[in-house]
């Protein structure tokens, strides 16, 4: 059960460090001891606890982990929720996952939940825990998308699917009790959560920070033992924009693990300059599916443009629209098997259908598998362009534009067009005072894409919108296109 080896880890390692946030930390005794004060609290409030949902809005400090350890190693279900949603998408979430208590400290929209503070939560009585069975297959989290394409869904987790992501990442990343495993990002984006709760899992030390600052991140790894780093690429970007300034390269850090969005292989090809004796890792997966591959030391030297190859005890299939198998090579939709995959959507069987076809599961993304076996992303269905009547994957563009040094980000969209169909256009945010001619975009892709994939306008933007787990909000970009192109018109 996820929390579970927390007290085991306690009778061997009890005064060893088990969380530090900034200049607060804890040791494994006291971590369970919390947790069990915690779990105490719970029962007083809510009774038996087995599978009751208890959603949390907290700051991402030592007791957000406390609180989400102390409910899944309970039998119930842990639901955090995201502070930079909106009142009206909290409102959506709370009425569709119906919490039986819902612990925060902040102001939020009125609701029918019961709810505590922290505060309140701290003054009930500790009630003893009752005697119940629980099992691995029992759910122990719903954490709910970022809302990027719409409204967030809950994707519901069980203990099993996590504990056997833990067997991969161990044997993949080489993660032991004796790492220091730094994850700086929000702990409601489940990237994080995952490496936070997977280090506490295996006894480890874990770095969490408040809020993530580049330059803070930068001077808490240089400055202390820490072997792994969790990050996504755009971490990667602001903490090298660092290193340029301050000129010295962290030397001591052993593992850098990525995931989130591919990372340009322009910016982690400066991986050699600022962390030279760190191994990097990137690897592929989805709220849905969990780990789908990973591409280690070797992979990035053989096909640094894929995303690797299977990760461990995940079996992974290219099909044709038809359903058959595609040939090496061929484009076709991902379809991974594996007993890390979700347990499907919370009140939403219809989405859950489109999602599994029996033991397979698909969240429709677009791949080749070669002849070594790497994966490689065309892109999402979802997000495919038609126009003039052809396939144009707006990642492909994306990936050609981004080799241009002064293109900071770049976002391809498609924009309903009589003529054309769909229309392709390519958004950009510029580096700090550099740019090109719209003439200079425009050749730079005929020399190194189709025609009919080139994009026939490109519009600036100062920066993008991006979701909570910083990936950039496709949907809200083409709201913003649109409403630019109005303004043009008018």
């Amino acid at each position: 059960m996820i929390g579970e080896t927390i007290k085991e880890t306690t009778y061997s390692f009890s005064s060893k460090t088990a969380i530090i946030c900034d200049n607060e930390q804890i040791t494994y005794k006291h971590l369970y001891e919390k947790m069990q004060v915690n779990q105490q609290q719970l029962i007083s409030v809510i009774g038996n606890p087995y599978q009751k949902k208890i959603a949390f809005l907290l700051d991402n400090d030592i007791n957000y982990l406390t609180i989400f350890l102390a409910i899944s190693e309970l039998g119930a279900i842990a639901i955090p929720l995201d502070p930079k949603w909106s009142q009206s998408d909290l409102l959506h979430i709370l009425t569709d996952c119906k919490p039986d208590l819902f612990i925060t400290n902040q102001d939020t929209t009125k609701n029918e939940v019961p709810t505590f503070s922290l505060d309140e939560l701290n003054q009930q009585q500790l009630t003893p825990l009752p005697s119940y069975k629980r099992s691995e297959n029992d759910l122990f989290y719903i954490g709910y998308t970022s809302g990027s394409t719409g409204k967030p869904k809950g994707y519901l987790r069980t203990h099993s699917s996590w504990l056997h992501s833990f067997r991969g990442s161990n044997e993949t990343f080489k993660l032991n009790q004796d790492s220091l495993i730094f994850s700086p990002g929000p702990l409601v984006h489940s990237h994080f959560l995952y490496a936070a709760v997977h280090a506490l899992h295996i006894g480890a030390t874990l770095y969490i920070t408040k809020k993530f600052n580049a330059e803070t991140v930068f001077d808490t790894v240089k400055e202390n033992p820490i072997t792994a780093l969790y990050l996504v690429p755009t971490m990667f970007s602001a903490l090298y924009d660092v290193f340029t300034e301050k000129g010295q390269p962290i030397t001591k850090l052993e593992k850098v693990i990525s995931a989130g969005a591919k990372w340009q292989l322009s910016l982690k090809q400066k991986t050699n300059d600022f962390i030279p004796n760190a191994e990097v890792f990137e690897y592929y997966g989805a709220s849905e599916l969990s780990f789908v591959s990973v591409l280690d030391q070797k992979g990035n030297s053989e096909n640094p443009e894929s995303v690797g190859r299977p990760f461990p005890g995940v079996h992974v299939t290219v099909r044709r629209s038809d359903g058959s198998n595609a040939n090496c090579g061929e484009i076709g939709k991902l379809y991974v098997k594996s007993k890390q995959t979700f347990a499907g959507y919370l009140n939403n069987p219809e989405a859950t259908k489109e999602v599994f076809d029996g033991d397979w599961a698909t969240v429709g993304d677009l791949a080749y598998i070669d002849q070594n076996g790497y994966i490689t992303l065309v892109g999402r269905e979802k997000n495919m362009i038609i126009s003039g009547g052809l396939n144009v994957y707006p990642e492909e563009i994306e990936k050609v534009l981004a080799t241009l040094p002064e293109i900071k980000e770049v976002v391809v969209v498609g924009l309903e067009d009589s003529y054309w169909g769909e229309k392709v256009i390519a958004v950009i945010e510029w580096r700090k005072d550099q740019s090109l001619t719209h003439q200079q975009l425009k050749a730079y892709c005929r020399q190194n894409l189709a025609s009919y994939k080139c994009p026939q306008l490109f519009l600036e933007f100062s920066s993008f919108p991006y979701t909570t787990s910083r990936k950039i909000a496709r949907s809200e970009v083409v709201k913003q296109v649109q409403k630019q192109l109005e303004h043009q018109r008018t």
